[in-house]
């Protein structure tokens, strides 16, 4: 599939932290009782609406042109929609 996505990191006071145009991220979601248990999920240009409970760990920007761009996290929220990924996360 062709595209990129847009990637925005926002802070739960609605700042943008972060912004970046990407081929592929990878996020760290809850899975399980209690948000336990969870893996990585990978998000393409095209990708289904969605909403994820995010779990500690990082998210990962992967681009043809540059090297992965791997950004922690404490855990939050991910929504896709349009090509464009946005992270809650505190």
């Amino acid at each position: 599939m062709t595209g990129k996505l847009t990637l925005h990191i926002v802070s739960p006071n609605g700042k943008t932290n972060r912004e970046l145009v990407c081929d592929s991220v990878r996020l760290c979601i809850c899975d399980g009782q209690k948000g336990r248990n969870g893996g990585s999920y990978g998000i393409r240009p095209g990708h289904t609406k969605s909403i994820f409970a995010l779990a500690p760990g990082s998210i990962t920007a992967f681009s043809e042109d540059t090297a992965p761009v791997e950004i922690p996290i404490n855990g939050g929220f991910a929504s896709v929609d349009r090509n464009k990924v946005t992270i809650i996360s505190g």
